[in-house]
């Protein structure tokens, strides 16, 4: 459809539960985008705050829903995305924003390559004051790219542009992780283009994770990888290191889950199925068997 399009049309799907803080600077960087034939679709999740009150201020270009009760994120997702219209489909959270030429940069990209099926960029870290802390920056290139995120997955959603077509879909089951699982299919099957330069602004919040989120994180990437190698076995002969890699990480974060909850002996028993992997594996389940303190110490000096 697009290639009969100059400009084709891009649906920015945004999820919105309470959100009202940084609502306004989230869409006023859409409206400062360089490429002009765009719609917002604002699912607002059963909202109690002035969310509504903010959307209405802007014009026809933001297509408002409300749904009728608390939806899970996949749900969520899921639900949007069935509204979204566009030739292609971007994403955008309240908490973050665009930089003016980021769907210019990356409609550019896709339509000289038919054979993308995904497009992520770079992008900034900022504070709750929109300070920038840290620039991140992809490491992959375009291509196929499916092994190179088994090793490191980098994809920061706020960044992606999909091709709208009936493949993409959400898991509506899904909890926290309904892009990575998605985003994850995709590049385990079709070519994912690539952008270097910082496009978004992605605001990094200090709030901890939960032992729920870690759990279900845990839970729904091993989810996520599990249905990915059964629907086709080839996949793990032909990524077998980055499998294991990949799988070495969901122990990591289980371990993680067990040792918040008391569960110590459990966090050493996952992670010593790869304490041979790589120093780091190795690194991990000697930390775990230590002090409860030395471990958390460790954690909170990462972050």
């Amino acid at each position: 459809m697009e290639g009969k399009l100059e400009k084709p049309l891009v649906s920015i799907l945004m999820n919105c539960y309470n959100g009202e803080k940084y609502l306004a600077e989230a869409i006023d960087s859409v409206c400062s985008q360089t490429y002009p034939n765009w719609e917002i679709v604002f699912i607002d999740n059963h909202s109690e705050d002035n969310t509504e009150e903010i959307v209405r201020q802007y014009d026809k270009k933001i297509k408002y829903y409300k749904t009728k009760e608390h939806l899970e994120l996949g749900e969520a997702r899921a639900f949007g995305l069935e509204l979204c219209n566009g030739d292609f489909v971007a994403f955008l959270d309240t908490d973050d924003c665009y930089l003016p030429n980021k769907l210019e940069r990356q409609i550019k990209q896709m339509l000289g390559n038919s054979d993308y099926q995904m497009s992520y960029t770079g992008g900034f870290f900022i504070d709750e004051n929109g300070n920038i802390t840290k620039q991140f920056t992809p490491e992959y290139y375009s291509g196929d790219i499916f092994s190179q995120q088994l090793k490191r997955y980098e994809i920061n959603m706020q960044s992606v542009m999909l091709r709208n077509n009936k493949t993409i879909k959400f898991d509506r089951n899904l909890e926290f992780s309904p892009d990575y699982n998605l985003f994850m299919k995709i590049c385990s099957k079709q070519k994912v283009g690539v952008i270097k330069q910082p496009l978004v602004r992605y605001r990094k919040l200090k709030n901890s994770l939960t032992d729920k989120k870690i759990s279900r994180w845990a839970f729904e990437m091993q989810y996520t990888l599990d249905k990915i190698f059964t629907k086709n076995p080839a996949l793990k002969q032909k990524n077998k290191k980055y499998y294991k890699l990949a799988y070495a990480k969901v122990a990591y974060y289980y371990a993680r889950y067990f040792i918040q909850i008391g569960k110590k002996p459990s966090a050493i028993k996952v992670l010593s199925k790869y304490k041979a992997l790589n120093v780091t594996y190795f690194a991990l389940f000697i930390l775990a068997c230590l002090p409860n303190s030395i471990w958390k110490k460790i954690h909170t000096l990462k972050q």
